[in-house]
């Protein structure tokens, strides 16, 4: 009888300085060290959608700010790095996950994209909101660690075990007004919004700060990728046990559906208003 396979684990790119796709490599490390097989797409690609017929669990990462046209607010002259049409088509991955119930996990930028997707919207730049008395964002444009306060009876805190966690930050923005449909885990001593789940679906999860930063020596940070394909290889064992046919068998066939759907350029089109 063959080893189980590993699930797959679908990681979204971004573009950097205009001139290259790419992906920091702690993310794929953290998913290696839970047992997931990372393959890394490209979501602005036509065909992106594809990809969550080709995995087990989606992770929307870090990058730039998201356009306010998709949560229908003003643009602040702090707003940078926006790339609407990356914008437009995480939100269309994140709203199809949730719909078809894909384990999913938001990291930073990618907790603010499951928000706007749900009907919520961002504070654009946090010193003009709220101040710099906790600093979610230096100027050396290093990550920067606070603590933040995991709230009692919630999945994170059920995840990491502790009602307290240090965590590597780097953000400008952050959860104005929560979709309704997520529930706050986290917050930082200044109030801000620092993870959520969703009460109706325990598959979706998503984090403010960068927990592969730190999570090959923090426990607690490596345990919400630990989390991650854990919920994968529950919802690999309930197709088996229905007999459904999720995803191409074979890491090798994985590997192939994912660049495929990688190699194709995306066309740059303006993002509608939402």
């Amino acid at each position: 009888m063959s080893d189980p396979q590993p699930p797959v684990i679908a990681l979204s790119a971004y573009e950097h300085n205009g001139k290259a796709f790419s992906l920091a490599p702690q993310y794929a490390a953290a998913v290696c060290r839970a047992g997931g097989l990372p393959i890394v797409f490209l979501p602005q690609c036509p065909e992106a959608r594809i990809i969550l017929s080709r995995c087990d669990a989606l992770v929307l990462t870090g990058g730039g700010d998201i356009s306010p046209d998709f949560y229908g607010a003003a643009c602040d002259d702090s707003i940078h790095a926006v790339h609407p049409d990356r914008d437009a088509a995480e939100i269309a991955l994140a709203q199809e996950a949730i719909a078809r119930r894909i384990p999913m996990l938001g990291i930073c930028r990618g907790l603010q994209i499951i928000n706007v997707a749900l009907g919520g919207d961002l504070l654009q730049d946090l010193p003009k909101s709220i101040g710099t008395r906790i600093c979610h964002r230096n100027a050396e444009h290093n990550p920067i660690m606070h603590e933040v306060i995991v709230l009692p009876d919630t999945l994170l805190g059920g995840i990491v075990g502790r009602d307290t966690l240090e965590i590597s930050s780097w953000h400008h923005q952050a959860i104005a007004n929560m979709a309704p449909t997520l529930r706050i885990n986290a917050i930082a001593e200044d109030g801000i919004i620092e993870a959520v789940d969703m009460p109706g679906n325990p598959d979706i999860f998503a984090v403010q700060w960068h927990p592969e930063h730190t999570a090959a020596g923090d426990p607690h940070q490596q345990a919400l990728f630990n989390w991650l394909v854990q919920r994968a290889t529950r919802r690999i064992a309930r197709a088996t046990a229905h007999g459904e046919t999720k995803r191409p068998s074979g890491r090798k066939d994985a590997r192939k559906a994912a660049n495929a759907v990688a190699a194709k350029p995306a066309p740059r089109e303006p993002a509608k208003s939402q």
